[in-house]
C-alpha cells in the first residue's frame, strides 16, 4: 500500500522521518540529569553513554552510505527509525549501567541506517536548491533534538523514569509509514543512480582532498555540538545549581534555536556560499561560548545560548550540502560522514571530556571547547566552496545579482 504524494513532498517527508528519528537522541541529554540524582552514575558514566549513543556509528555509518551510493535500500530508514525508538525509550527501566549502554548503542546503530539513505534522498528531491534542501533535512534533527526532551520530561515527570518509553511513539508511527511509501522511495533512488552514472560518464569527479579538509572541521564542530548538549544541562545542574527539570530544558532551548539557525544557514549558503556561511558561524561560536563559560547569572547565562547555538548551527546544513557538492558521485558516504560520522566522533570524544569533568570540573571541559572552537574556525579558512559542475547553473550572490559579475567560489 502506498499513498500518491507528490515529489516535492517527499523532502518534507525525509525532515519528519530525521524528526522522528533523532527524538531519541536528543533526548539522552535530557536524561542524564535524572539518572544522575536518581541512578548515582558519574560524569564519566554519563559522558559513556553519550559515547554508547554516537560510537558504533563511526564505523557503520559511512559503510551504511556507501551502500547507499551502490544500491539504495529505503526500507533501510524506517527500521532505522524503529530501532532507534527501541533504544533510548527503554533507559528508565533499567538498573545496570550495561543495560543502559546496550540499549543506546542500538538507537546509536538505528541512527546510523537512518541518515545515509535519508540525506541522499532529500538531496535528490531538493533539485538545484541544495543548501535549501540540506537545511530542510537537517531542521528535522534539530526539531527531534528540540522535541525529545520535552517529550521525555513530561513522560518521566507524569510516570517516573519508565516515562521514557513515551519516546518510542512517534518513532514506531514514523517507521510504519516510511514502509509504507518503500515502493516509491526506491524509485527515487533508482533514478537518482542513472543521473549520477550519466555524470561520471560525462566526466564528473569527485574532490577528495577538499573533502578531507572539510571532515575535519566538519569532525571539530560536531565536538562543540555533543560537548554542549552533553554538559551544559550538567552544568546548570552543578555549578548554577538549578534543580533537574530546568537543566534538562537548556536542551531544548539549544536545540530550537539550532532548528531556526538551520534553516537560515542553508538559504544563506545558497545565495553566498556554503564557506563563507560556514566560517561565519564558526567565528561567532567563541565569544557566545565564552560568555556562557564566564557568567554565573542564570538568566543571562540562559539567554547567551540562543546565539551560541545559532552560530554553531548556521554552519550545520552548509557543510552537509557542500561535502556532497564536493564528492558527487558519493552522496550518500558524503552524507554518512558529514551527518553520521561526524556526530559519532563527537560521541567518541565526549568519555574523554567527562573524565576531565570528574577530576577537574565543569568549567575546564568548556574552555577546551572553546580551543576546539578556535581550530575549527582556522581551519575553515582551507575549505574551498562548492565547484560549479557542467550544466549547472551558477550560484547567485549578491554580486552577481547587482555587479553582473561571476560568482566567485
Amino acid at each position: 500500500m502506498s499513498f500518491k504524494i507528490k515529489r516535492e513532498t517527499y523532502g518534507w517527508i525525509m525532515t519528519l522521518g530525521h524528526l522522528c528519528c533523532d527524538i531519541n537522541g536528543g533526548a539522552l541529554p535530557a536524561i542524564l540529569p535524572f539518572l544522575m540524582v536518581e541512578k548515582g552514575i558519574s560524569y564519566s558514566a554519563a559522558a559513556g553513554l553519550t559515547f554508547a549513543l554516537s560510537g558504533i556509528g563511526s564505523v557503520v555509518q559511512p559503510l551504511f552510505g556507501n551502500m547507499a551510493d551502490k544500491h539504495s535500500r529505503p526500507w533501510m530508514m524506517s527500521l532505522g527509525v524503529f530501532m532507534a525508538g527501541c533504544g533510548v525509550s527503554l533507559l528508565g527501566f533499567f538498573d545496570s549501567y550495561w543495560a543502559m549502554f546496550i540499549a543506546v548503542t542500538m538507537t546509536g546503530i538505528g541512527s546510523a541506517l537512518f541518515h545515509p539513505d535519508g540525506g541522499r534522498m532529500a538531496n535528490y528531491v531538493a533539485g538545484e536548491r541544495k543548501g535549501r534542501g540540506m537545511s530542510n533535512f537537517a531542521v528535522g534533527g534539530n526539531m527531534g533534538g528540540a522535541i525529545g526532551p520535552m517529550l521525555v520530561v513530561f513522560g518521566i515527570n507524569l510516570f517516573g523514569l519508565p516515562g521514557t518509553l513515551i519516546l518510542a511513539i512517534p518513532s514506531f508511527l514514523m517507521a510504519a509509514f516510511l514502509q509504507m511509501q518503500n515502493k516509491e522511495l526506491a524509485s527515487f533512488a533508482q533514478e537518482s543512480r542513472r543521473a549520477t552514472a550519466e555524470a561520471i560518464a560525462a566526466g564528473q569527479k569527485d574532490d577528495w582532498h577538499s573533502f578531507y579538509k572539510l571532515t575535519f572541521v566538519v569532525f571539530m564542530r560536531s565536538t562543540i555540538s555533543i560537548g554542549i548538549t552533553t554538559f551544559i544541562p550538567l552544568f546548570w545542574l552543578n555549578i548554577l545549581m538549578q534543580p533537574e527539570n530546568v537543566s534538562s530544558s537548556t536542551t531544548t532551548i539549544l536545540a530550537v534555536a539550532a532548528a531556526i539557525a538551520t534553516l537560515i544557514g542553508g538559504r544563506l549558503a545558497d545565495r553566498l556560499g556554503f564557506n563563507r556561511v560556514i566560517r561565519t558561524g564558526l567565528l561567532l561560536v567563541i565569544p557566545c561560548l565564552v560568555l556562557v563559560i564566564l557568567s554565573r547569572t542564570v538568566w543571562f547565562s540562559t539567554l547567551m545560548l540562543i546565539p551560541l547555538a545559532m552560530m554553531l548551527n548556521f554552519a550545520f546544513s552548509p557543510s552537509v550540502a557542500l561535502g556532497q557538492s564536493l564528492v558527487p558521485n558519493h552522496i550518500g558516504l558524503a552524507s554518512g560522514i558529514t551527518m553520521g560520522l561526524a556526530n559519532s566522533f563527537g560521541g567518541m570524544v565526549s568519555p574523554l571530556l567527562g573524565r576531565l569533568a570528574d577530576h577537574q570540573g565543569l568549567p575546564p571541559v568548556l574552555w577546551v571547547l572553546v580551543g576546539v572552537a578556535v581550530l575549527a574556525c582556522v581551519c575553515s579558512f582551507s575549505v574551498p566552496d562548492a565547484p560549479n559542475r557542467a550544466g549547472a547553473a551558477p550560484r547567485k550572490n549578491k554580486w552577481t545579482k547587482h555587479k553582473g559579475i561571476p560568482a566567485s567560489h
